[in-house]
This record gives structure tokens, sequence and C-alpha cells, in this order.
């Protein structure tokens, strides 16, 4: 595979943010080491495929399913490239008779007989559920039922901690999205992780995370034209206001002034990639936001423990409100003239109070890769996309609520001077301008904790041999093709032990 170099990153105390870099061949004809080329003016550099497939080897791919149709998600996964472990998160509604769930297993069990390592487990797992109450998590858990939130960060962080206790030897992990109907850019999807990783430093001495931005997402319009647009909806909105935290993190709220106008120009091209993978290390120290602000909150919460010093004591969180209220308006579909919802979903909760986050052991490296290949999905209403778009400000308003808004004293004080707070001032405005931009309530995600507090001997313990109550009833692991290392024998089928 060859892309484009490397040019320019931005560094942020321990975060360096690269510029976008591009796919340009997906297979580039070269033997051995890395090479690197200028043609046309541009520097490039090509990864052999020994090169991909050692870190495709040592790769272990998330795929968080929710209501996808069994052919769209056997698709997915037989385009994930063959030394990868591949391990299916599905929170697929459940029936006595035809039960989805027990298709996606039956699909992954043949994939299994072709020499596939696979992992399957329905989200509402019971000893799932048991072994984080155990392990050190249970704000993970719904209160009301005791199993896992429902949610797609909820998901991820389950399928991560699959990957940490089931194959602990893979030093990498991806996530790919299940509703993708070109199957094929899923293969250039992991093997652009790939070769992310292999030209970033080693994990033992920098943390890396490789995020995709698909060349386009093309709209099939009215008149049967296909157009290729360069940026989705909610992509459209939460790029440029990450962009402005960023400018404004170092203390020049003037970089920031106008909504996309970063003065270094933008640079956070991937705010709401759904296909990311990182290096193992880091995917135990990020904490993890729930639902849809899990994308966009990887960069808030690496802003904050890279980078910025919290300025106060965070300001109270808003308390959980009644289903279907925020802030004592119904939730409705109201919009104003730039067709932005009035009122907003809320999913409100507090940051664990015993938990603040730490700061970073080792320098971070973000990498940004534009693909090749178009993304055909499920296409999303406007409820749908209002909602991912609140979460991902949500999260960065809740998230950096540590900068808020000083007395107007002392903002006239200190307003002729450069900004010494590390950038709190001019985050404190741009969260003022977000709840303008928002015309309402921004909606605060659950923040769970990293899963290096997790005590994973236990989650082991809990989720591979301990019974739950009921028997075997909502246990639903299974894993195919791996190698237990226990016993030193294959696993095929049921992976809990007695």
């Amino acid at each position: 595979m060859r892309l484009t170099a490397p040019s320019r990153s931005h560094n942020f105390g321990l975060l360096r943010i690269a510029e976008e870099v591009r796919v340009v061949e997906l297979d580039a004809y070269r033997e051995g080491q890395p090479t690197t080329n200028s043609a046309a003016g541009k520097s490039t550099i090509c990864f052999s495929d020994e090169t991909l497939g050692h870190v495709l080897s040592n790769m272990a791919v998330v795929v968080p399913s929710k209501d996808e149709e069994l052919s769209v998600v056997r698709d997915v996964i037989s385009a994930i490239p063959a030394p990868c472990v591949v391990i299916l998160v599905s929170n697929c509604p459940r029936r006595p008779s035809a039960d989805p769930y027990l298709q996606q297993v039956a699909m992954l069990e043949e994939f299994g007989g072709y020499g596939r390592q696979v992992v399957a487990i329905h989200q509402k797992d019971a000893r799932a559920a048991a072994a984080f109450r155990a392990a050190g998590l249970p704000e993970l858990l719904d209160p009301t039922d005791g199993t896992i939130q429902h949610g797609k960060g909820e998901g991820m962080l389950l399928g991560i901690a699959l990957a940490a206790a089931l194959c602990p030897e893979r030093r990498y992990i991806g996530f790919v999205d299940a509703d993708n109907f070109n199957a094929v850019s899923v293969n250039e999807y992991c093997r652009a992780f790939a070769a992310g990783f292999a030209m970033s430093r080693d994990p033992e001495i920098e943390h890396t995370m490789v995020r995709l931005k698909w060349a386009s997402k093309p709209k099939l319009r009215q008149d049967g034209r296909f157009e290729n647009v360069a940026e989705g909806r909610c992509s459209r909105i939460v790029n440029p206001w990450l962009n402005r935290v960023f400018a404004a993190s170092r203390g020049r709220p003037s970089a920031a002034t106008a909504l996309g106008a970063d003065a270094e120009c933008p640079f956070v091209t991937t705010a709401n990639a759904g296909e990311h993978a990182m290096t193992m290390g880091l995917a135990l120290k990020l904490r993890i936001a729930a639902g849809y602000a899990i994308e966009p909150f990887h960069f808030v919460d690496l802003l904050e423990r890279g980078h910025l010093l919290p300025l106060s004591e965070p300001e109270p969180q808003p308390e959980p409100e009644p289903p279907g209220k925020t802030n004592g308006r119904t939730i409705g579909n109201k919009k104003n003239d730039d067709n932005r919802s009035t009122v907003l979903p809320t999913n409100h909760s507090k940051p664990a109070p015993d938990r603040p986050p730490r700061a970073l052991d080792r320098p971070v490296s973000v990498l940004q890769v534009r693909t090749i290949n178009p993304h055909f999905h499920r296409a999303s209403d406007e409820h749908h996309i209002r909602g991912m778009w609140a979460a991902g400000l949500g999260c960065i308003y809740h998230g950096l609520a540590a900068y808020r808004s000083a007395p107007d004293e002392d903002r006239d004080k200190d307003k002729d001077k450069d900004s010494g707070d590390g950038g709190g001032g001019a985050i404190a405005e741009l969260r003022e301008e977000m709840v303008h931009f928002a015309d309402g309530a921004l909606p605060c995600p659950r923040i769970y904790p990293a899963l290096e507090d997790l005590d994973m001997a236990v989650f082991v313990r809990e989720l591979l041999f301990k019974s739950t109550t009921g028997g075997k009833e909502g246990q639903t692991l299974s894993a195919f093709g791996l190698v237990d290392a226990a016993v030193g024998q294959e696993v095929n089928g049921d992976v809990h032990r007695e």
C-alpha cells in the first residue's frame, strides 16, 4: 500500500495530530522494507504486504452491530484481513424463534471453519455484565436490569475488554462499522490501519491512533445520479468545532473567532471516524464516552490529559431528567431557520467523582488517513443526525467543563494579555458559543473510566469460569479458531469453562 507521507503535525503537549494523509495505491509493488519516493512533487511512502501482514497479525478488529441485515454483517467480516481476530459485539434484538443473534453466531462459525479467528458476544450478555461489576466497572451497567447499557460506545468498550481478555498478545485494536454496503472498503480500512501503525513509533515508546476519513459518502439523488459528498452531515458540524477547541486550547481566542476558521487551517477531519484503530495500550488508557459521543470524545480526552490542566473545580453536571424531557421542555422536532434542533436529546450522567482523569504517561500520535474507497451505508434521518452531532458537541462542552468562564472582572483584567491559563479562558468563551449554536441544552454523555482501572484477572475469571444465576441463560460468548492459552487447544464454540 502506498500513502502520501506525513508532512505537518500539530503539537499539544504530549498529543501530536498529523494532518491528513491519503492512500495513493491499494496495492503498490515493492519488496522488503518500506520505501519512500517523490513523484509529481509529492513524497509517498510504500509498505510491503509483508510489513502490513505483520501488523495485521497483531490486530483485533471489533465490529459493533445493532440491527443490520445478516448478509451485510457477513460481507463486512469477510473483508477483514484473515490474520486479524474479529470480535463481533452484537446488540440486535433477541427472539425465541429465528433469533438474529444465533444466526450471527452460526455465520461466524462458518468463518471459523475456514480457519479464521472470530469471537461473538451479545451486548446484553449476563456473564459480561457480572464480570464488569466484579472487576470494578459497575458504571457500565444499566441500573434497571443489571446488564450492559445500550449504546455504541458501550459495545466498543466491551469489545476492547474482550480483546484484552481473550487475545492479550494483540498489540493493536481496530473498529469498523457493520452497516457498510461496500464491503471491499473494509479491507482497505484495515490495511490503512496497518500502514498507519507501520509508520509510527514502537507502542512501548509512543501510543498511536489511526483515524480514517472516507473518500466520499455518495448520495443517490432523485434524478438517479450519484453525488459524491465529501463530508457527512454530522462531521460538517463537529469537525469545525473541534478545530476551534484546539485553537482555543493554545490561549488564542482570535484563532477561533468564526466557526471553521482556525487561523492555522483546519486539521481535524475525523471527529466522527467510526473506522479507527489504536495501540492496545492506548485503548486501555482512554476514557470512553457513551453512545455516539465515543469518537469525538477521543480528542477531548487526549487534549485534556495530554495538554490542558484544570483551572478550577468542574462545574456541577446536570442530573438525569425524566425520559422525554430536557431542562423542563418536552423533546420534539422543532427546528430553527438553520435546520438545527431547538431541543436536543438528553443522556445525562456524572463521571465517577473518585476517578479523575490522569495525565498521559507517554506521547500520543494521531494519524488521519483519507481512503480511496467511498463509503455506502444506510441513510439516517435528520433526527438521528441531530442526535449524533448533539452528542459530539455535548461531549466537548461537558468534557471541558473545568474551563468555565472566569468572573467578569478577571476577564476584563486579562483581556489585553497573552493567555497564560493554558487556553482556559478561550475554551470557556467557546463553550458559551456552543450553547448558543445548539439553541438548547447540550446532552451530557456518560463517561466511563479507562479500562486500565479494570481488574483484568477478575474480569477473565468471572467471564469464563464462573456461572451466573440461571445457568447458561443469558450467556452468549462464543469463539472459533482461537487458541485457549490455559489448555493449549483451539476453541470452537462456547468458551466458558466449568
